[in-house]
């Protein structure tokens, strides 16, 4: 009996040794605790590629903080239209807001040289000159004047004419049809000069808007008004490349500045890499885009643009003082 109890002693204490023990919380090497959450504003819907672009970038920020930093995204205007969100950024209320670049020129009037019409001849003049020195001057000119920081440059693409009334050949074509534009002079004056009837109205309110009747349709690029929805009621696409819809992703300075340097190359590494592989998306879709409009029963035409070139002559004579004559030719001539 003795031995028996002995044996069964030695077998409780085996395998109570063999119980793993119980679990201790230690710091695992190359991951940080997050410091910080940080949030980002852009008011396109979930699952474009706005916003897929803005998802690769808070992706990239985790990781190339291990962590330390965490980025949430808000799409579909959640934070407030683009305008009230440049200005929150400013203020140091929001992190970071994504918005086409039209609605970041209210601080810097050069920045308004991105948003001429026809400025640029294709995808490779836009990539020259946001990359190269003159996209690096005229932001670091921005930074200055503004306090707002550009650490990334996505792209809405080429914004062609999308309406309910009828497709547009010529300019003569646009007379009597309302077209929503933003709330930039250079954009509202550029529509003006090739016949349309321009009204200004925020992009978060703008599908209501089009339901009521307030606007006959707006510009934008081909698979942007799929995604938007506008095509529910909006059934004529014309291949009118007026403006190059580029977006930036913006950052307070001050905020930027305050951070650690580790911190600061991580949103720099993170933004370039994110802005390249969203305008790679953008490329995607725009090659899709006009199939897709045509699957789906809208009209696409694709007229010749010399005519409506000549027409906004006028618009770039009116602005060439306010934004600089040498900055319309370093963009024009960047290669």
């Amino acid at each position: 009996m003795l031995l028996r109890a002995l044996a069964a002693l030695a077998v409780g204490a085996a395998l109570c040794a063999a119980q793993p023990a119980a679990a201790q919380s230690v710091d695992l090497p190359y991951v940080n605790k997050t410091q910080k959450t940080l949030r980002l504003a852009h008011g396109v819907v979930s699952g474009a590629p706005y916003d897929l672009g803005a998802k690769r970038f808070a992706e990239l920020i985790d990781a190339y903080t291990r962590r330390a930093l965490q980025v949430r995204v808000f799409p579909s205007a959640q934070l407030g239209v683009e305008q009230n969100t440049s200005k929150d950024v400013q203020l140091g209320t929001l992190d970071f807001t994504l918005v086409a670049i039209n609605n970041a020129t209210m601080w810097y009037k050069p920045l308004d040289v991105m948003v001429l019409p026809f400025i640029f001849r294709d995808r490779h003049h836009v990539n020259a000159v946001i990359n190269g020195p003159v996209g690096q001057e005229l932001f670091e000119n921005y930074r200055k004047a503004s306090g707002v920081r550009i650490v990334s440059v996505f792209e809405w693409g080429d914004r062609g004419i999308i309406n309910k009334t009828r497709a547009i050949e010529k300019p003569d074509d646009l007379k009597g049809i309302k077209i929503r534009l933003p709330k930039n002079a250079v954009m509202l004056d550029s529509y003006n000069a090739i016949g349309a009837t321009t009204t200004a109205i925020d992009w978060g309110e703008l599908y209501a808007a089009l339901q009521q009747g307030a606007a006959d349709g707006l510009e934008g690029p081909p698979q942007g008004m799929i995604d938007m929805k506008f095509t529910d009621f909006l059934k004529f696409y014309s291949y009118v490349p007026v403006f190059y819809g580029v977006s930036v992703v913006l950052m307070n300075d001050k905020a930027f500045s305050a951070m650690p340097k580790e911190h600061q190359d991580a949103i720099l590494r993170a933004g370039k890499e994110a802005g390249e592989y969203q305008r790679w998306l953008s490329t995607v879709s725009h090659v899709d885009g006009l199939a897709n409009l045509q699957k789906i029963g809208v009209k696409v035409n694709v007229p010749k643009l010399e005519p409506f070139i000549a027409a906004v002559k006028p618009v770039w004579d009116k602005y060439k003082a306010e934004i600089g004559e040498e900055w319309i030719k370093k963009v024009v001539e960047a290669k």
